[in-house]
């Protein structure tokens, strides 16, 4: 028992420094190059200076901009240090599942699932996809255990880290059941109090919005091809991809998929599946970014492992290790260097755009009041500058009716980039073509 235990801690440890030494590389350059990663923090920012809680971006975030309030003026290395954390805590209590179900490379396969390209990528910044992750698995494991309070309690968290994530509770009251030995008692304890936890953590944003928080902050149309690439190259990175077809297609013509048959009778796999369904139809609904699918892969890998013999799975999960660092497509080119040293040099090129941008900023300011519009750049801008403290430059994301009124009757400067925040306002008030100047050039992403 005593050696049992010690194997299981050598090897959450072994999982631990792979983890952490392979990101360590990557968190210095900035918070990310997804500007949401920089709301959240400013959202801490404002929470912790103004004591007042806006959302960085609706429908709330309150776990992750609350933890955000006590360290959002720290270096950028520690904030995305934070998230790796996080990750090295979704792959252990990966690992724990997969040893309770007897889950063949359960130590592979959990160091694996912090390498499939958009757990790595959203691993080393300041987004929340991976803390959601950590939550939504320690949830599972604790239900496998029957310890449905503390499950309840990860589940809250989860869907306070990230809302969407509400729609897994009939796959969790599902699981929850089956391991209970079908106590509906248990399961309907385990229901209440996963809602009560929820509700409670996400109280700041309920006191604040009330029943209008349920809204989406972006647009959700997109062509086939685009929500394909995001839902396979994004996800898995091109070598990935490539690797889970070619072997699909041997096992085909091989051994064929027999086991299915028997995977079908099991709760767990109909639990993965469920959770993978789940997902798919609300990326499908709301294909905004690839970060969306992210819970459901840790369930495909376990599938993956029962569905493949044990060669093309080994084949599988080498390959994905390696997905991160070679090869990276996009529609203009293909490119021998993966999607994490690709997004590097994203971040290196819009934390480069916010530098001369702010430079600009500083040189336009003058004695007399003067607005800046920034749209979404605002809450870089914000944080990377010390603009929210001098009283003659305001940077905005959108005018107020104050702004308005001060520009109108009050003459004050109107200064501008285009962005799509910008652009929307534009169209509904002309308020910047009509009293602004375009004082710097748009950003644009050099791929």
């Amino acid at each position: 028992m005593v050696t049992a235990t010690m194997t299981k801690y050598f090897k959450e440890s072994i999982i631990t420094l792979v983890v952490v030494l392979s990101r360590l590389p990557f968190i210095f350059n900035s918070l990310g190059s997804d500007l949401d990663s920089w709301r959240e923090v400013y959202t801490g920012k404002v929470w912790h200076e103004s004591h007042i809680y806006n959302v960085s971006r609706f429908p709330g975030y309150p776990f992750s901009e609350f933890l955000y309030s006590f360290i959002y003026d720290y270096p950028y290395w520690s904030i995305n240090l934070l998230t790796v954390l996080f990750t090295v805590g979704c792959c252990i209590y990966f690992f724990r599942i997969m040893e309770f179900l007897t889950v063949k490379f359960s130590l592979l396969i959990s160091i694996v699932l912090s390498f499939i390209p958009v757990i790595y990528m959203n691993s080393t910044v300041a987004m929340e996809y991976n803390w959601s992750l950590f939550f939504l698995l320690g949830s599972v494991y604790y239900t496998l255990n029957k310890k449905l309070w503390i499950a309840a309690l990860f589940f809250g968290l989860m869907v306070s880290t990230r809302f969407n994530n509400i729609i897994f509770l009939p796959a969790f009251l599902f699981l929850a059941y089956s391991y209970t030995g079908r106590d509906l008692k248990k399961t309907l304890r385990f229901l209440f109090t996963s809602l009560l936890f929820a509700c409670i953590f996400f109280l700041p944003v309920i006191l604040k919005y009330g029943r209008h928080f349920i809204q989406s902050s972006g647009a959700s149309e997109v062509s086939f091809p685009t929500l394909l690439s995001l839902g396979t190259l994004h996800i898995y990175g091109a070598l990935g991809i490539t690797a889970l077809l070619l072997t699909f297609i041997i096992q085909f013509f091989t051994d064929g998929f027999q086991k299915a048959k028997n995977l079908c009778k099991d709760h767990f796999t109909i639990f993965c599946t469920a959770m993978i369904a789940f997902n798919l139809i609300f990326f499908i609904k709301f294909p905004l970014e690839a970060g969306y699918l992210i819970p459901s892969i840790p369930f495909v890998l376990i599938l993956l492992q029962n569905l493949l013999n044990h060669t093309l799975i080994k084949v599988v999960l080498y390959t994905l290790l390696l997905s991160p660092f070679f090869i990276h497509i996009n529609t203009k080119k293909v490119d021998l260097k993966g999607i994490v040293f690709v997004n590097e040099d994203y971040e290196d090129q819009e934390l480069d755009y916010c530098k001369n941008l702010i430079r600009n900023i500083e040189k336009l300011s003058k004695d007399k009041q003067e607005i800046f519009h920034v749209g979404n750049y605002s809450e870089q801008v914000l944080l990377m500058s010390n603009f929210d403290k001098e009283k003659n430059i305001k940077i905005v994301k959108k005018l107020t009716s104050k702004d308005k009124e001060e520009i109108i009757h009050k003459k004050y400067p109107l200064y501008y980039i285009n962005t799509v925040d910008g652009t929307i306002e534009n169209n509904e008030t002309h308020m910047l073509e009509h009293y602004g100047k375009l004082f710097y050039k748009d950003f644009e992403l050099n791929k």
